[in-house]
């Protein structure tokens, strides 16, 4: 029997565990701040601990963990949220893996924030990640640790994840303070990151050290934006335009590796509801 272990047990993970349960994974633990916030869960066993503390991670991963699943978020709490939330947790885990004797397989989940492209250029798994900001340098130095960690070890770079409970942008637009750009934009349903982590899990001779995880359709920034505009009937002519690329820069995602693993995506393209 497969045991799998999460750390960060938010969103993703939990729709991970999950699918996992319905594909009949029974040993699953997960670790995160505070369990007791969680929905008590039966499918799996939740572990309060903090993935930058080294002796709470010596506890969580030991020798019966076959694989495990990182699905990190910015440590808000510290004065360098991306080092602390991602590099940091990344580091301690290799010295404890490596200290151990410990070989499990690892999913990382990263983002195309690594590519600081402002053209439109297509990004794929060759394109060379030269990030261009302070978060997408930790994001990579920490995918760059994990690498290093273990044998089998994928790294996911996601693009802007969406679906219930991200309402970020939905909030930007009713209020009137989103801006449209020329930028391209990218994107992936929450639902098709954790089937993709689920279908890589129980397929492990699937596993390539990278993937980009989007859908079928890069979307010029006002097309995206006016589709989320018609469900919530917000006017996108009553918005700022700037002809100016923001901080996420311009790219298109090519996501032909991902399809070519078999995965077949939930939601090919993008449709908020």
């Amino acid at each position: 029997m497969t045991t799998v272990a999460f750390i960060g047990y938010g969103d993703i993970a939990e729709r991970t565990s999950l699918a996992l349960s319905f594909a009949g994974f029974t040993e699953m633990r997960g670790l995160c701040r505070h369990p007791q916030e969680k929905s008590s869960p039966i499918h799996i066993e939740l572990v309060a601990g903090d993935a930058t503390n080294a002796s709470d991670l010596e506890q969580f991963i030991d020798a019966s963990v076959d694989v495990i699943v990182i699905t990190l978020t910015p440590n808000r709490s510290k004065d360098d949220a991306y080092f602390n939330g991602y590099v940091l947790p990344c580091r301690l885990l290799q010295h404890h893996l490596h200290s151990s004797g410990l070989n499990p397989r690892i999913l990382y989940v990263s983002s195309t924030g690594v590519y600081d492209a402002c053209d439109g250029e297509w990004i794929d798994e060759t394109t060379v990640a030269d990030p261009g900001d302070h978060q997408g340098k930790m994001l990579l130095q920490a995918e760059e640790v994990i690498r290093s960690a273990a044998d089998t070890v994928s790294v996911l770079r996601c693009s802007g994840i969406y679906g219930p409970n991200r309402s970020r942008l939905a909030e930007l637009l009713i209020s009137g303070e989103a801006t449209i750009t020329p930028a391209w934009t990218n994107r992936i349903h929450a639902d098709d990151v954790a089937g993709f982590l689920s279908y890589l899990i129980q397929h492990p001779e699937k596993q390539q050290p990278l993937f980009l995880v989007s859908d079928d359709e890069p979307l010029k920034q006002e097309e995206a934006y006016g589709r989320l505009a018609n469900r919530l009937g917000v006017d996108l002519q009553t918005l700022a335009r700037s002809d100016e690329i923001g901080r996420r820069g311009s790219k298109r995602i090519d996501n032909r590796l991902l399809k070519a693993s078999g995965y077949q995506l939930l939601h090919p393209t993008y449709e908020p509801r």
